[in-house]
């Protein structure tokens, strides 16, 4: 167990080894990737937090001091920081390598002539692709710095790569970014949540962490990777943007790409660059050249689209969407649902099939009948993935995964969680290709996510190694998708109350206002944190208002449905 629920911890330290001595503007998921003929100068219009450089005089506490607060700023290469350090070290220092996220409190001391300490309390870190994982416990940092005067001034002679960085100061400079790969199918993109500096660096790391490929744990067996060819660089080692349009020019590498892969080039940098407020539109060209201009980069088609933002709820008298004043029929499904009234409802895109839990079993719901497939005792709530598979799984025996096609056949699913003695909810991404499932072990529980690869006919093959992330505090009682880069668990509290908590994968956790009426019994994401239901025992959907607080939107609801 101590294993476990170390390897959040354990990724950390596997980042620090490196490190030693959200809502999104920009490019129309409707338009493609444009062509262009030239590469063009940088237009940044972003603001740059700008620190002070080094004053006259300056002690060697001081220099490091204003060092450490100095490498918050990444303009100009960390310009600003660099005039800290001898001219020498300065053509050395590499501020990219990651960065360390403490609390503010720090140490400096000078330990000799010459020599000086600075010790932290280590947060979070960030390594040089962008990844990001939180440190928990805290760890104390120790780092050394060596000096020498230049023209009877202080400087930094040397010194750790990569930059020590605040909480508030890193949430301010840093953004996080969804890289986009492709699925084991090739037809879904899936988002890898990295963290950059916001500015005129930004469209660049971010394309060369794409071309890097995707974080170890998603890229698993192949679970997710990029289309690029093997050796796709940048020719310029930038991307210049001008007039809100980014210029990739890659070397000659991505000719040896065909048309369907030059599509999927294409599709990758459109999503991928997205989040950057200041670029509307890109340019991808080979060594200068067009490649291929008639090939669209469109990414309608793989990106899961929006569900429907209002609650769909299961009442006595109907299922459907609740309006505001009334629920709005879904009359595919709601004949089957009211006749069997499960407890626990997932629909797929367009409401044409769903997966539900009911005293006899797990069912499909389609073609106006219920399809009984799995009659185990014990099931928790099924899922239901994109590809019109329903995932089953007693509550007391969570290594037995069945995973079951719409002709009822069952494929038992080898699970990644071993030693588990419970298992408490299960549900996928809306894009197929990832799993979250929260598990008990004793009296400790675990919120974990892993990567997904499918196999012929998108059959589920193989579950990659789990991500552990952040829980509500309390006793969990529940977790599922609110997009396609966060989730969200719910606990129970002493008080009597439920705490909420949010996570984004590859990012930072938030704690949102404490649930006071009602005892939660599921919960359902709709696009948004903003957007999340969550249904009490006494029939009333809880969504969140502007005071803060969760506030009842419509009472006499049965069953939550979750919208795949």
């Amino acid at each position: 167990m101590s294993q476990k629920l170390s390897r959040g911890t354990a990724m950390a330290l596997a980042i620090l080894a490196v490190f030693v001595l959200t809502a999104c503007s920009g490019i129309p998921r409707t338009s493609g990737v444009n062509q262009g003929s030239a590469v063009v100068p940088v237009e940044d219009d972003a603001i740059e937090f700008l620190p002070s450089g080094p004053v006259e005089g300056a002690t060697i506490e001081q220099i490091l001091r204003g060092f450490v607060e100095a490498s918050s700023s990444p303009v100009s290469d960390y310009a600003i920081a660099r005039q800290f350090l001898t001219p020498e070290f300065a053509a050395k220092w590499d501020a990219t390598t990651g960065v360390s996220v403490d609390a503010g409190l720090r140490t400096v001391t000078q330990t000799a002539e010459g020599q000086g300490q600075l010790t932290y309390s280590l947060n979070a870190l960030v390594d040089s692709q962008g990844n990001y994982a939180d440190v928990s416990p805290p760890q104390s940092i120790t780092s050394d710095y060596s000096f020498q005067e230049i023209e009877g001034q202080w400087r930094i002679s040397a010194a750790p790569n990569g930059v020590v960085m605040d909480r508030f100061t890193f949430d301010q400079v840093y953004q996080a970014h969804p890289l986009y790969f492709f699925d084991s199918t090739n037809s879904m993109l899936v988002p890898d949540v990295r963290f950059f500096p916001n500015g005129a660096s930004a469209s660049t790391r971010i394309t060369k962490a794409l071309l890097a490929g995707p974080s170890g744990w998603l890229s698993a067996n192949g679970a997710a990777h990029t289309s690029f060819p093997a050796g796709t660089a940048l020719v310029a080692d930038t991307v210049p943007v001008s007039k809100g349009t980014a210029t990739v020019d890659l070397n000659s590498a991505a000719l040896s790409a065909d048309p369907t892969i030059i599509r999927q080039m294409k599709q990758q940098l459109s999503a991928s660059l997205q989040s950057v407020d200041n670029i509307t539109a890109v340019n991808m060209l080979v060594d200068g050249a067009v490649l291929n201009n008639a090939i669209s980069s469109s990414i309608d088609s793989v990106l899961p689209k929006p569900v429907d933002s209002r609650p769909l709820v299961l009442t006595d008298k109907t299922f459907g969407y609740w309006t505001g004043s009334k629920v709005e029929t879904v009359t595919q499904l709601s004949p089957v649902l009211m006749g069997q009234q499960p407890s626990a409802i997932t629909t797929s895109a367009g409401n044409t099939l769903a997966s539900i839990l009911t005293t006899e079993g797990a069912s499909f719901v389609r073609n106006g009948n219920a399809q009984l497939v799995d009659t185990r005792a014990e099931l928790i709530a099924p899922a239901l993935d994109n590809f019109g598979y329903l995932w089953s799984v007693p509550a007391d025996q969570p290594g037995k995964l069945f995973v079951i096609s719409t002709d009822g056949k069952q494929q038992q699913l080898d699970v990644p969680w071993t030693g588990a003695d419970n298992i408490l909810s299960l549900s996928l991404s809306r894009d197929g290709s990832r799993v979250l499932a929260l598990l008990q072990f004793g009296d400790t529980y675990q919120l974990v996510v892993s990567a997904l690869v499918r196999g012929e006919k998108s059959v589920p093959s193989q579950l990659g190694v789990p991500v552990t992330l952040s829980l509500a505090a309390g006793v969990p009682i529940t977790a599922a998708w609110v997009d396609s880069t966060t989730v969200v668990s719910v606990s129970a509290v002493a008080n009597g109350g439920s705490s909420v908590r949010t996570q984004v994968i590859g990012g930072q956790g938030l704690d949102l206002p404490v649930v006071t009426a009602g005892t939660p019994l599921s919960v359902a994401g709709a696009n948004t944190v903003a957007g999340i239901r969550i249904l009490t025992s006494d029939g009333q959907v809880l969504t969140q208002r502007s005071s803060a607080q969760w506030q009842s939107t419509v009472t006499g609801v049965a069953t939550l449905a979750v919208q795949q």
